[in-house]
């Protein structure tokens, strides 16, 4: 049984979503929305520590190096990594990927599964099409 519901939304605007969940008592936290225009942000993986090699004005050695200077690491997600990280499978990407293209924002809800049917109804009542859960 999937966890993630996911939706598209016409407009960018999910106040109406938020709204519902909140009145229904589910935390926006687990709620994601990836619109067009930022759907290749680059995301903050975590940091590179000292005992690393990196192309930041030198090398940093284990045991030659005592420098504990961490360095953020970047990646510059493609769209088809976030997607994947909303449970969405790779047969139903280009969809999502199409959707996008078109001016539609993807959004998700990481549920629990005693919360899955009814974050799943919320996402029904909350004017947004193709709901799924993966």
């Amino acid at each position: 049984m999937g966890l993630v519901v996911t939706g598209l939304s016409q407009t960018g605007d999910v106040s109406a979503l938020k709204a519902a969940l909140h009145e229904a008592g589910y935390s926006l936290d687990p709620l994601q929305v990836i619109a067009p225009d930022d759907s290749t942000e680059p995301i903050a993986r975590g940091l590179i520590g000292s005992e690393l090699i990196v192309s930041e004005g030198g090398t940093s050695v284990p045991g030659l190096n005592n420098s504990h200077r961490g360095s953020s690491f970047f990646r510059n997600e493609t769209l088809a990594d976030r997607l994947g990280d909303l449970e969405i499978p790779d047969s139903e990407t280009d969809n999502y990927v199409e959707a996008l293209e078109r001016g539609r924002s993807v959004v998700a809800y990481f549920a629990h599964a005693d919360s899955i049917d009814a974050i799943e109804q919320i996402f029904k009542t909350s004017a947004l099409a193709n709901v799924r859960r993966f």
